[in-house]
């Protein structure tokens, strides 16, 4: 009886584990270069979504109370907020001071029932909203809020420090 050979590939074992791990390292280098690529190759870049409301702060910038250059994300303090009974269109002046390194998202929302009473896009530093439509007219009276500011990174819009300020709603 005639002996028959087995033709076919063989592999060592070294080289099955080297053939395997440079799969494994093409497949990471892939991933890795996939998550940065816009950061690499300037792909689509951070474009934010500018509250067209948003314009040049006219008053006073916050004082800067270290002494030194101001480091950090300043937040504005609103004690209270006057505004017109039954109107929806309102004056306010929601601040991102000069020197912040980030946009500001402002959110006004009633402390007792947590309702969103406005929300603002993106305001770049040194600008201010003005003018703002709540989703609701108030009756007169006095109403506790928090000012939500959401903030996020100029270069890339990541999410930053935030802040929650109380504040009083006068409604006359």
């Amino acid at each position: 009886m005639a002996h028959r050979r087995k033709r076919g590939v063989t592999i060592s074992k070294k080289a099955l584990i080297a053939i395997i791990i440079a799969i494994l390292l093409l497949i990471i280098g892939g991933v890795l270069i996939g998550l940065n690529w816009n950061r690499w190759f300037g792909g689509n870049p951070f474009t934010p979504d500018v509250d067209p409301n948003a314009g040049a702060w006219q008053g006073q910038q916050l004082p800067n109370k270290s002494g030194e250059e101001a480091v950090g994300i300043q937040i504005p303090g609103y004690p209270s907020i006057t505004i017109p009974a039954d109107t929806k269109n309102v004056t306010v002046a929601f601040l991102n001071p000069e020197d912040n390194p980030c946009y500001f998202t402002f959110e006004l929302v009633l402390k007792d029932t947590d309702e969103v009473l406005y929300t603002s896009k993106m305001v770049p530093p040194g600008q201010a909203i003005y003018e703002a439509e709540l989703s609701r007219p108030l009756e007169k009276g006095e109403y506790n809020a928090t000012i939500k500011i959401k903030t996020a990174s100029l270069e890339d819009g990541s999410a930053m420090n935030g802040a929650d300020v109380e504040t009083v709603l006068i409604v006359q």
